[in-house]
């Protein structure tokens, strides 16, 4: 192969199945997996997950003869090898490996299905790793199975070799991290006051969220499945009392949302790629009005000592 957007192989692989004589089959499965793979002087192998099936056609030679098109076999249109055994053959099948008895003067008839599969090869960064004009093996076997026993397997060999230099650029890989800093590290928001429980409070720690992108990204927060409630010994309080906010001056910023805290994950910002430089938001917490009534039994159980109500919150980056 020769770019690094990526190279189709010129011919398919042609897999025949064949015998003589009546069948009528309708319980089959064609299956595929990677038994093994070179290395290289560095020890490297090509990646597997790289590689890409694809059927091309499905020609029935039997008599009478026939032929149905990937989508009425079922042939899974585009799959990615790997170690597993995986069907390429969605199951039931669409069609059955059938004869015919009694055609060429009522002899036994010989059948045949033909069927072509493409390998691709997926472009990426990746390749930049690998060595140039080193043949990377690639083994894999393919199986068929009639009435749920295995029939037969054939081991195939292909090779991926990659030229000296290969075309275009190399993709760029988007690139996300978030860091919370300081002491937003451990939030802590405190009510010290009945006013505090019947008005609400907030706090905010400057720069306690940290993020760099090369591209388009979105913050989301919630509570982590492990922690759905602040929680204080056997007492709990509902995450719906707390709200929580990014601010920003930055321009590139595109949204800014204050969102109530729940287990499910929600959108807190929304920015254009930060050109792999660091931009700082400032972390809000504060009573969610609407629920603060959950909080006044809280007031009136309070100990003498601090009584502290926990949770775990998840920040998450992502593409856009």
């Amino acid at each position: 192969m020769g770019s690094y957007s990526g190279e189709n192989s010129t011919q398919p692989y042609i897999l025949d199945i064949t015998g003589t004589g009546p069948v009528n089959v309708s319980n089959w499965r064609l299956t595929v997996r990677v038994t093994s793979v070179g290395k290289d002087a560095n020890g490297n192998s090509f990646p597997v997950d790289k590689l890409l099936l694809t059927p091309s056609t499905s020609l029935i030679i039997a008599c009478p003869s026939n032929a149905s098109t990937v989508s009425q076999v079922g042939f899974v249109p585009n799959m990615l090898l790997g170690f597993n055994e995986q069907d390429l053959v969605m199951q039931p099948p669409g069609v059955k490996i059938y004869n015919q008895d009694g055609c060429n003067g009522g002899l036994n008839t010989f059948y045949r299905y033909q069927f072509g599969i493409n390998w691709a090869v997926l472009g990426g960064a990746y390749l930049g790793q690998l060595i140039a004009w080193h043949k990377y093996d690639i083994n894999v076997e393919f199986k068929l199975y009639v009435n749920g026993v295995l029939r037969t397997k054939i081991p195939m060999q292909t090779q991926v070799e990659l030229r000296d230099p290969l075309t275009g650029s190399p993709p760029v890989q988007n690139s996300f991290s978030l860091t919370v800093n300081g002491g937003a590290q451990n939030g802590t928001l405190t009510l010290q006051s009945r006013s505090d429980y019947e008005n609400g409070a907030s706090v905010t720690y400057n720069n306690g969220l940290t993020v760099k992108t090369n591209a388009a990204y979105q913050v989301t927060v919630n509570a982590s499945p492990g922690t759905p409630y602040f929680s204080y010994q056997n007492n709990n309080i509902d995450l719906d009392v707390l709200n929580v906010k990014l601010t920003t001056a930055a321009s590139s910023v595109t949204n800014l949302n204050t969102v109530t805290l729940s287990t499910g994950a929600q959108v807190i910002a929304k920015g254009a790629s930060t050109n792999n430089n660091i931009l700082s938001f400032d972390v809000g917490y504060s009573i969610n009005p609407a629920q603060k009534d959950k909080l006044l039994y809280a007031f009136k159980d309070k100990q003498q000592t601090e009584t502290t109500y926990t949770t775990t919150l998840q920040y998450t980056i992502l593409a856009q």
